[in-house]
């Protein structure tokens, strides 16, 4: 396929919602934490719900409290205190509500029982206003932070984002002067780093007070988070544009790109978009020393050993006539209709469709072309619920 211009750059319609990655939770259970010195100890028992989805299935319908079974009202988390006796029994201290809808993600006891201190809400780390909660040892709120009140809003914007959550921490600790130290993820302007740096993060237990964030250290981690977060919003301004504007063939023949491409140009075009997906195959350039693995999978795709009819994308780096070339040989050893009810889409021009029909004609598919050259409008309907996200 010769070099195709496109509107904009198709590499961010691969991921045009980029902050977002997978992610998954278990359901929340009960939790113990001890203090560091053994003496006293909080259980945390989340609030019940169905199931996850219930949960966000009630959150979506508005109905409080969301997921609960059948005849429980509860809508908070609860926590014990409890204080080990000489006797060695544990006996209770305090018992309450937390804050948490179904429960922290973390908790710390602070020696003597003192303090408790709660991070994050279950399937949502980082969001809302009691990402971190401080309490005294008889359960009374001594302060409730956001994220926000912590670090800056750059800061948090260049962090890595998930479906639900803020990748925004690692493991914190309480010291015997009555502070509360929570290691930060410092944003890295090198995307492909492995490793996270940390910079802490220093609450004092008695009133919540951050008394942290005017180091050097500090200073050149918001300077960092500024520069990413700059970075990140120019991105998302080009995926949106990307989004709205006509679709064309990619700028750049690589591969990323024409996945990208096939992808956006089934949901812009196909009158199953709503209802199906579409499995996507890019042929190398057949002098690139990883295109052997790249033939094996487009025979994969066109000759699968247990088929059950669906829909299939095909692009290629390689010149249109060689993949044409391979497209027939690779077939020859198609049975008779096996293909059947199948719906191929190959990016080519619309003029090698009548070829592309014939190649495929005794595989019983229905074959299709999204020609790169020619813009792909934006479904109305898909641009609408696009643009209310924002």
């Amino acid at each position: 396929m010769t070099r195709i211009h496109s509107h904009l750059l198709l590499a961010l319609l691969v991921c045009w919602a980029a902050p977002s990655n997978a992610d998954s939770w278990l359901p929340a259970e009960p939790k113990i934490y001890v203090s560091p010195d053994q003496t006293y100890r909080v259980r945390i028992d989340p609030r019940p719900i169905t199931s996850p989805l219930a949960y966000f299935s009630d959150k979506v319908k508005g109905r409080e409290p969301a997921g609960a079974p059948k005849g429980h009202k509860d809508s908070k988390a609860t926590a014990t205190i409890e204080h080990l006796e000489n006797a060695g029994q544990w006996i209770r201290i305090w018992s309450g509500n937390l804050s948490n809808q179904v429960a922290p993600v973390d908790a710390l006891i602070a020696d003597g029982g003192k303090y408790l201190v709660t991070f994050d809400n279950w399937h949502s780390m980082g969001y809302g206003q009691n990402v971190v909660v401080i309490y005294d040892g008889h359960g009374q709120l001594i302060r409730a932070l956001a994220l926000s009140d912590i670090v800056s809003t750059d800061h948090i914007a260049a962090l890595q984002h998930s479906v639900s959550s803020i990748q925004w921490r690692g493991e914190p600790h309480l010291t015997p002067e009555g502070l509360l130290v929570i290691p930060i993820v410092v944003p890295d302007e090198q995307e492909e780093s492995k490793e996270e740096t940390y910079l802490d993060a220093v609450l004092r237990l008695s009133d919540g007070s951050v008394i942290s964030g005017s180091s050097p250290d500090w200073q050149r981690a918001e300077a960092t988070a500024q520069f990413v977060a700059r970075q990140k919003r120019d991105y998302e301004e080009q995926a949106k544009q990307a989004f709205i504007a006509p679709l064309l063939g990619p700028s750049e023949n690589t591969e990323r790109n024409w996945h990208g491409y096939l992808n956006e140009a089934f949901n812009r075009s196909s009158s199953d978009w709503k209802d199906e997906t579409t499995s996507t195959t890019v042929l190398r350039d057949p002098n690139a020393p990883d295109y052997a693995a790249s033939e094996g999978w487009l025979r994969d795709a066109l000759l699968p050993l247990d088929y059950e009819h669906g829909t299939m994308s095909f692009a290629s780096i390689a010149p249109f006539y060689f993949f044409v070339a391979r497209l027939k040989a690779i077939l020859a050893d198609a049975e008779p209709g096996q293909l059947k009810g199948s719906k191929v889409h190959v990016a080519a021009p619309t003029s090698a469709l009548p070829l592309l029909q014939t190649i495929f004609a005794k595989t019983g598919a229905k074959v299709f072309v999204f020609d790169p050259n020619i813009p792909i409008p934006q479904r109305p309907d898909r641009l609408k619920r696009y643009l209310s996200r924002d």
